[in-house]
């Protein structure tokens, strides 16, 4: 699929239904609103920064968000994106926005987990049942209760998008067993849930800024480390691993935030607008994630990657390896994992 017409398809579905969402709002505008509005026509310029190169689901998705605001705000809001990690690692950027160095990004949420440890919550391997449990738990009230949490390190969370389900990748062996991960060294991104993860399966976590990731597979710094099918398509990294596991080890989300002064600092309809389609677009990018993802399984294939599939895995015995973290996290996290649970 090309990226124009993602975009095209994309931005135009949620522009419909932003509109008619808001069809009705010049009947319940009060005097007292409209004494509110700016009385400048001033364009408001976000500075954005991900990670993500242009032909992934992170890119794709946000491109089409940022169109989308841009007409829905008749132009008041624009976007000043800088993608594919030219303002750095996750880390670093999250950082920008706190410091309102950056305005705006897309993070990884474990990452977030290092700012904002209640986020945690939705990080624990072989959490979610399938992707509708974990789409219905983020969208929910505990989604929304966690993205509150955010204001207490300065960010704004506007809603959950995806990074996809992480799978284990490495350079070494053929993992279909919790026995075959032992001594790989696999790379994680900074948080202590995953590096207790790893370490469960038997690894050496090695925490690592994603940039870094293709060399340090390259030179040997790492044996490997999981991704989304996207992910590990879009960035090249399947040319430096031979073997692909579909164990589903834990579901990334992708927290959309921005500086949270800043956003109190905005004219209330352009907040509306910025929240609201936020969360419509987290829809619009998992189906481009997922739409995507086939064709970037394909690639794989054809590039000689052997993929194991959960079909031929024992996950059971791979939830029976990380007990311990469960174990480990019950006083802290055991009441929200129980709600998780019980999310239909």
């Amino acid at each position: 699929m090309k990226k124009r017409k993602i975009l095209s398809i994309a931005s135009t579905t949620a522009c419909l239904l932003w509109l008619t969402a808001c069809g009705g709002s010049d009947d319940v505008s009060s005097e007292a609103e409209a004494a509110e509005a700016p009385a400048s026509d001033e364009v408001i310029t976000l500075k954005v920064g991900h990670i993500a190169p242009p032909e992934e689901a992170y890119a794709l998705g946000f491109d089409a968000y940022a169109e989308a605001v841009e007409e829905a705000t008749d132009g008041r809001v624009q976007f000043e994106i800088f993608g594919n990690g030219a303002l750095g690692g996750e880390r670093e950027l999250l950082e920008g926005v706190q410091l309102a160095n950056l305005d705006m990004s897309l993070i990884t949420t474990g990452v977030v987990t290092n700012f904002v440890p209640e986020v945690t919550a939705i990080e624990f391997p072989f959490l979610f049942r399938d992707l509708d449990h974990a789409y219905q738990t983020l969208d929910s009230d505990i989604g929304q209760e966690l993205l509150d949490t955010m204001s207490n390190a300065g960010l704004k969370g506007i809603s959950f998008w995806e990074n996809g389900q992480r799978h284990i990748a490495n350079n070494q062996q053929p993992v279909k067993t919790p026995d075959d991960l032992k001594g790989l060294k696999m790379r994680t991104i900074e948080s202590d849930l995953l590096l207790d993860t790893y370490s469960a399966l038997g690894t050496n976590a090695t925490p690592m800024a994603f940039p870094e990731v293709y060399g340090g597979l390259q030179q040997g710094v790492i044996d490997g480390s999981d991704f989304s099918y996207g992910v590990i398509s879009s960035t090249n990294v399947y040319e430096q691993v031979e073997h692909f596991t579909e164990a589903g080890l834990y579901y990334a989300s992708a927290t959309l935030l921005m500086n949270d002064d800043l956003y109190e600092s905005l004219p209330a309809d352009i907040q509306e607008t910025l929240v609201t389609l936020g969360k419509e677009f987290a829809a619009t990018q998992r189906e481009i994630s997922q739409t995507l993802e086939e064709e970037q399984k394909q690639q794989l294939l054809d590039n000689g990657v052997e993929i194991i599939s959960a079909e031929e895995l024992d996950l059971d015995a791979f939830r029976e390896q990380v007990q311990p973290v469960y174990e480990k996290y019950e006083e802290q996290y055991g009441d929200i994992l129980e709600r998780i649970a019980n999310v239909e």
